[in-house]
């Protein structure tokens, strides 16, 4: 005998079928609607624009297995300052608009036109392209909503998985097996970026 789309077995009464029935039913309109209130890509890479293109300051820690670190503040629009340590050495470079001041160890800055790759590499700091919505992850207790993304670097693209806040929609970890990038200290007011004391060269 056929009972809501299954077929009841011998002797099988007919309010256990229902039983087993409407809870099956109940799940599947629950996804259904699940699914209906999910943000898809394109609302969540708006809402993600626009809170960090809001943003004023913040920065960014960046590790690699490979054992360099990277400390970058941005001050907005278009000032950024890097602290890289790698192997012993260490290289800043504070880059205003147009502008690079790059010091190697310690020494004076030079000052010189900034690289299109390098203007390019940080304007995408505040354009981090949303490929992929994925699923809620909670942590202690926090509820982060997550995206892949794909990050061109200059030998080749990085694929991550980030993290951001369901309310701000700040940006808060971007990481895959080789490397993590951390964001932190949004609008803090001691996030300044300025021309370097100590330059040499240049124009």
């Amino acid at each position: 005998m056929a009972d809501g789309g299954r077929t009841r077995s011998p002797g099988e009464p007919v309010h256990v079928m229902k039983h087993r029935v409407i809870p099956l039913a109940l799940l599947a309109l629950l996804a259904a609607a699940s699914a209906a209130h999910a943000e898809d890509a394109g609302t969540v890479r708006g809402k993600i624009a626009a809170a960090m293109h809001a943003a004023r300051s913040y920065v960014i820690t960046t590790t690699a297995s490979t054992g360099f670190t990277v400390t970058t503040t941005f001050a907005a629009p278009d000032r950024f300052h890097s602290s890289l340590t790698y192997g012993g050495t260490t290289r800043d470079v504070v880059l205003i608009g147009p502008v690079a001041y790059v010091s190697d160890d310690g020494r004076a800055y030079q000052k010189k036109p900034a690289p299109p790759e390098v203007l390019a590499a940080q304007s995408q700091l505040n354009d981090v392209p949303v490929e992929r919505v994925l699923s809620d992850s909670t942590v202690a207790g926090r509820t982060w909503g997550r995206f892949t993304t794909t990050s061109a670097g200059p030998q080749k693209d990085q694929r991550l998985t980030c993290t951001f806040d369901k309310q701000t929609y700040r940006i808060e970890r971007c990481s895959n097996e080789g490397m993590t990038l951390t964001f932190s200290r949004y609008d803090d007011p001691q996030n300044v970026v300025a021309v370097p004391a100590n330059v040499v060269g240049g124009r």
